[in-house]
């Protein structure tokens, strides 16, 4: 019985989403220039939207609002600590530079205060960013503190914040304060009447809404009614909702055990460990866990032997690359015997704290195992699903055999 009303409700859902996906597409709901111009997915881009709304001078020509909001807001700092001239003479900076390596996303300087943003939307954390970030902004402003913004507002990692303490750093998340403050933007009396400024905002908020599944509306309420109309809906909809981590687990397996069975038909039959630990805790666990398989790098040179490995790794999205063993750090001389042996000139490659090099092994990389994307809900489709996984075994074909057997 328990079973039929399960899926009874998984029909009804089904229906009622179907029926919202026709009439936004109908509506034009869905055109959001945000995702037609991949801004969504590029983390860069977000941060210069939102410097651009903070900005006193930025282009939207509504001066101060939008920062007063944040300080408000997200900050959760009195607004009239600062009068209003200080605020007209806040200066917001990007991507600010404190030494050859590190850059601040967003700086926010009013009077005499100063407000770091490290701003984390796909990107991993590195060795004592946000550390060298409080260091850096503390000798200008001792009252400072480094603002995390995160999708969910989980902890730097321990090798980003090293010995920080809760009062030199704050996390905060798009999915909180963020929507916040964007929904006091939209709401904002000024901006009433200034169509482009509030419609680029509510799309920028759909965004972000999606991103961190938040999304509101008539489909939420739709399917709220429904789970809400009988006892044994509520009973069904706990049943899913305790069910979906397994399912979403079951997936990320099945994703690493297709990329080990292609490898070991490559030849590569011994992955160093496994992955299933890391896989299990993923979404049962607030704490940031990597997923991985590992392979032993063949070289004979012995400066190098034993301290490099191949891994497929998922933080948010899917990547690979060449990091050091658990054993090793990253050393100058390993580096550059990987760049002139090791590392393919196709790929459009990264360097960071952690990896002598890594890439993302789909082409399109917008595939999102954490915030549940409608890339990474297309697995749930067979065609999909292959279709996905054909571009990841095409990448391994092209470049794992050149790193793999090559001294």
């Amino acid at each position: 019985m328990q079973e039929d009303r399960i899926a009874q409700l998984l029909d009804d859902v089904k229906t009622i989403v179907i029926k919202h996906k026709s009439e936004n597409y109908k509506q034009g709901k869905d055109f959001n220039v945000f995702y037609v111009q991949g801004i969504a997915e590029d983390e860069v881009k977000v941060c210069r939207f939102i410097k651009e709304l903070l900005d006193p001078q930025g282009s939207h020509g509504q001066g101060t609002v939008f920062l007063k909001s944040l300080v408000r807001n997200v900050l959760k700092i009195e607004e009239f600590l600062f009068s209003d001239e200080e605020y007209q003479k806040a200066r917001i900076s990007r991507e600010e530079k404190i030494d050859d390596s590190r850059r601040i996303d967003i700086v926010i300087r009013i009077k005499d205060r100063i407000f770091p943003f490290e701003v984390k939307v796909y990107a991993e954390d590195q060795e004592r960013q946000c550390f060298d970030y409080y260091n850096y902004v503390s000798r200008r402003d001792p009252h400072t503190k480094v603002y995390y913004l995160t999708l969910d507002g989980h902890e730097p990692s321990d090798g980003s914040k090293m010995t920080l303490d809760e009062t030199q750093y704050e996390c905060l998340s798009f999915s909180g304060e963020m929507l916040k403050w964007l929904d006091d933007c939209v709401s904002a009396t000024e901006i009433e009447q200034i169509y482009p400024v509030r419609e680029t905002i509510i799309q920028f908020r759909t965004v972000i809404r999606d991103l961190t599944g938040m999304q509101k509306g008539k489909l939420r309420m739709e399917i709220k009614d429904r789970i809400g109309s009988s006892y044994e809906n509520v009973v069904a909809a706990v049943q899913i909702a305790n069910t979906l981590a397994d399912v979403k687990t079951d997936k990320m397996r099945q994703v690493f055990e297709g990329i080990k069975l292609h490898m070991s038909q490559l030849g590569y039959k011994d992955p160093l460990d496994s992955y299933e630990s890391d896989v299990e805790s993923y979404y049962r666990i607030k704490k940031r866990v990597w997923p991985g398989l590992s392979y032993e790098i063949p070289v004979t040179d012995n400066s190098v032997k034993g301290k490099i490995k191949l891994r497929f790794e998922i933080e948010e999205r899917l990547y690979f690359g060449i990091c050091p063993t658990s054993k090793a750090e990253k050393v100058k001389e390993v580096a550059r015997y990987i760049d002139s042996y090791l590392r393919p000139n196709t790929l459009d490659s990264k360097v960071s704290d952690c990896w002598y090099w890594w890439a993302y092994l789909h082409k399109d990389n917008t595939t999102n195992y954490l915030n549940g994307n409608d890339e990474y809900l297309r697995l749930y489709d067979d065609v999909g699903y292959k279709e996905y996984m054909d571009e990841i075994y095409k990448t391994i074909d092209n470049v794992i055999p050149v790193i793999m057997g090559r001294e």
